[in-house]
Parts: C-alpha cells; sequence; structure tokens
C-alpha cells in the first residue's frame, strides 16, 4: 500500500521540490495558500482534445488542496478532504512559513500584527494541524501508526538555532525556535500512539545550502525510527548535526 505524506507550503521552493521528489514513493497532498503550485497536479496537466478522454490525472501527480493555514476552519477542511481522498496520512511535513523579516525589537511598539501573524503561521499553525489529523485519524490508530512509521517533519531554521544580530530577523528565530522546542513536547505527546515528530533546521537554500540536500535530509528522517530531533543542516559541517532529541520509540 503506497503510503500518503501531507505538505503544506507546497507552492514554495522546498514544498515543490518535496512534492516532486516524494510523489516517486508516496501518494501526496499538498496545501498551497494563494500561489498555484507548479508542477503536474488535479490543476495542471493536459487535457486531451481527441478521443473523449477529458481531464485524467496521473496517478503519481500531486493532489492540491488550497487553504489558508492561519484559518481554523481551513485547517479542519484540508484534513478533511487529503482523509477522504486518499483515507490515510503517513508523513505530515510542516513546510509552510512566513520568511519575512520584520525589524528591531525596539520599533514593536509601532506595530504588531505583522509580528503576530508570522508567530501564528511559523509555530502555531502547524501545532493545529498535527492537532487536527491526530483527533481524526491518528488517534485512533495506534497499530497502523507503527505498521505505516507515521511522522510528522516540522521545517524551522538555523535561526531558530543560532542568533544572527543586525539584520532584523528576531522574530522570526524567536518563531523558528518555538517551532523546534514545541517539536520535542509533540514527540513526547505522540510517543504513546507511535508517530514520531521530528524538526529540520536548515540554512537558507539554495544559497547556503542546495535544497536537494535539505529534501534528502526530510527523507532520511522519514525512513528513520527517531523521534525528538532538531537536526541542523547547514554549511558549518558536512554532515547535519543533531540539535537534541527525545528517546526514540
Amino acid at each position: 500500500m503506497t503510503p500518503t505524506c501531507l505538505v503544506t507550503g507546497g507552492a514554495g521552493k522546498l514544498g515543490t521540490a518535496l512534492c516532486t521528489a516524494l510523489a516517486e514513493t508516496h501518494q501526496i497532498a499538498a496545501v498551497y495558500h494563494r500561489k498555484l503550485p507548479t508542477f503536474a497536479s488535479q490543476l495542471r496537466h493536459a487535457i486531451p482534445f481527441e478521443g473523449g478522454g477529458g481531464r485524467s490525472a496521473s496517478a503519481n501527480e500531486p493532489f492540491c488542496v488550497q487553504g489558508d493555514l492561519t484559518r481554523a476552519e481551513d485547517i479542519r477542511r484540508v484534513v478533511e478532504v487529503v482523509l477522504a481522498r486518499f483515507g490515510r496520512v503517513d508523513v505530515l511535513i510542516n513546510a509552510a512559513a512566513d520568511t519575512r523579516f520584520h525589524g528591531k525589537l525596539l520599533e514593536l511598539s509601532f506595530g504588531s500584527i505583522e509580528v503576530q501573524n508570522q508567530l501564528f503561521t511559523n509555530c502555531i499553525a502547524p501545532m493545529q494541524l498535527v492537532s487536527a489529523l491526530f483527533q481524526e485519524s491518528w488517534k485512533h490508530e495506534r497499530a497502523a501508526n507503527q505498521e505505516f512509521n507515521r511522522c510528522v517533519i516540522n521545517v524551522s531554521s538555523v535561526s531558530g538555532l543560532y542568533v544572527y544580530p543586525s539584520v532584523g530577523q528576531a522574530f522570526y528565530s524567536a518563531s523558528k525556535a518555538a517551532l523546534n522546542f514545541l517539536t520535542r513536547h509533540l514527540a513526547g505527546e505522540l510517543a504513546d500512539y507511535r508517530v514520531r515528530a521530528n524538526a529540520i533546521c536548515p540554512s537558507r537554500f539554495p544559497e547556503c545550502v542546495s535544497t536537494e540536500r535539505v529534501v534528502s535530509q526530510v527523507m532520511h528522517l522519514i525512513a528513520s525510527q527517531v523521534t525528538g530531533e532538531v537536526v541542523e543542516v547547514s554549511s558549518r559541517s558536512d554532515s547535519p548535526s543533531v540539535a537534541g532529541r527525545t528517546d526514540a520509540l
């Protein structure tokens, strides 16, 4: 049985690469917000003009779902649609993110709505999506969770591990640091249900590390048995380093 992978941020640089690479081994559900994904899907593929064949998707094409993950009703709808389409989700990759730098901490008094939105998008919304999927599926499927090695992978950033002063990314860094710690807590809560949770912290890609290297590390975490790890992928070392973990299942 082909496993199913749900990827958020499906229209982004990393999301596109993940959907393309994982489509060889997984059924893909890709969530996008405003920008339409560029890869072939039920939204984008050839329509034959002869033979009355109509529109037909390839079996390994991702299935795209539009949604604003800052809205609780959209999160619930995404989960309902994906489960109705595939009947299961084995891998959840939270790759959607607000990557903007919003300036200095000392200027926060001039306005905070953008910062609040960033914190919600980067660390709260991923947890809400996990919770919705857990309540609708994983909560009742311990045996299947273990059999299919189900897991969550949260895409964080090296900015959540290190301080880079004078570039105005304090709020972005804080949101990613929060995501790292939430991932560790999540791993502990999901352990009894035989679902793993890890985070990956890449440098800026493809400028500092290749997108292919980030995708490769995500695929490694999917196939592994580890949980509670926060994995750095950067030019600091030739191989990924681990910034902390919870005991594996």
